[in-house]
């Protein structure tokens, strides 16, 4: 009775610790998924809060939203953090906001997808331990965890995942639309847009998922025997560049009077269209031994008011777009008179952040305003 009794307390208190302290989501899925988890902890998801992202943090710091303690970011920034997501006036540095702010559950538990016009809404589903996924083999169906038993009982084949269900009859997991919800566009308090995809529909079998979470090798869960896994780390666009190259074509043309270059957008939407990025060209001509580095071609979206630059909450129009749109195939001209035996590369990137707002913003991290490569070509003369 005695030893019930101690029990009986000992849970008590743990469960009192349980509720006290912020729901982890997490801790489960690396007993499946190890190679995914690893890959998760270096991603944006699992470092969107203001406490491990260095530019959402600066632009926290200035937004007047801070001095009114009303953190309504975390609608997107940090939806794993339920109370926050209850009272926005409660953003604490806790463990939820320090490891999985944008946790695995969220992001598998989006059954739809609302559309607003200041910015759309994901819609989680209510059924507990359901998970969406894609699998154009098992689409349309659903996978309960079940334990079959052979020979007499002597063999035992687990079937499914003892966690919870998969449901791999979502669309919206094969269009990539579950993205959408906080990924589509963004307006501020003067219903201007700061930020949009403008995602175009195509005839493509291309989605967000596929092109910025591509197959990589690995088993995908332990107990599922894969070759490869969708890509979970830090998008593609930073860390795997070159998987995205060929959504950028690169042509050059030589005129008497110089030479063009062509980039082709083959993806369905806007080309590094978020105010803070900057596009650029860059193209150098081996002439003779020499290198001539010619001045590089910028694309960018500026926003602002009355004509002037200002942060993404005061702006209430554009002042400039030369982003590069969805199908479009821009020709960007040069004076630059080539010569028999030149060797011309031509280099297509971005900077995470445009050089000149880093500075504004008194980054510290240099590697966020760096030239990332998303593809290149020589061209010989």
């Amino acid at each position: 009775m005695r030893l019930f009794t101690i029990s009986s307390l000992l849970l008590l208190s743990l469960a009192s610790v349980s509720n006290a302290s912020p729901k982890l989501e997490n801790h489960e899925c690396k007993a499946c998924h190890p190679k995914i988890y690893k890959e998760y902890q270096s991603s944006h998801h699992a470092n969107s809060s203001i406490y491990k992202d260095e530019i959402f943090n600066a632009i926290w710091e200035k937004h007047p939203a801070k001095a009114k303690n009303n953190f309504k970011c975390a609608k997107c920034h940090t939806p794993s953090d339920h109370a926050l997501m209850k009272d926005p006036s409660t953003l604490a540095k806790n463990e939820i906001q320090m490891t999985e702010p944008i946790s695995c559950q969220h992001c598998h538990q989006i059954e739809s997808v609302e559309k607003h016009t200041k910015s759309n809404k994901n819609i989680l589903t209510k059924k507990e331990k359901t998970f969406f996924a894609s699998d154009p083999e098992k689409k349309g169906t659903k996978l309960e965890f079940k334990e079959k038993r052979s020979f007499f009982g002597l063999f035992t084949t687990k079937i499914g995942s003892p966690y919870h269900d998969i449901d791999y009859s979502n669309e919206d997991y094969y269009t990539g639309n579950s993205c959408m919800g906080c990924h589509s566009h963004k307006q501020n308090s003067n219903d201007f847009t700061i930020c949009d995809l403008e995602v175009k529909e195509s005839e493509g079998k291309d989605t967000c998922i596929t092109c910025h979470m591509p197959q990589v090798s690995g088993l995908m869960a332990n107990q599922k025997v894969t070759k490869t896994h969708a890509f979970h780390s830090s998008s593609a666009l930073i860390s795997k560049p070159a998987l995205l190259s060929k959504y950028i074509l690169l042509d050059l043309k030589k005129a008497d009077n110089g030479f063009s270059v062509t980039v082709e957008n083959k993806a369905n939407h806007t080309l590094v269209p978020h105010p803070l990025r900057l596009a650029k060209l860059r193209v150098t001509i081996e002439r003779a031994g020499k290198t001539i580095e010619i001045k590089p071609k910028t694309f960018v979206k500026v926003i602002g008011d009355k004509g002037k630059p200002t942060f993404p909450w005061l702006a209430t129009e554009i002042i400039k777009d030369s982003s590069i749109k969805a199908f479009e195939m821009r020709e960007v001209t040069f004076e630059e008179k080539l010569q028999k035996g030149d060797r011309v590369t031509v280099e297509f990137g971005y900077h995470i952040v445009n050089p000149k707002i880093s500075k504004k913003l008194e980054l510290k991290d240099k590697s966020l305003s760096k030239f990332v490569i998303l593809t290149k070509k020589q061209f010989s003369i």
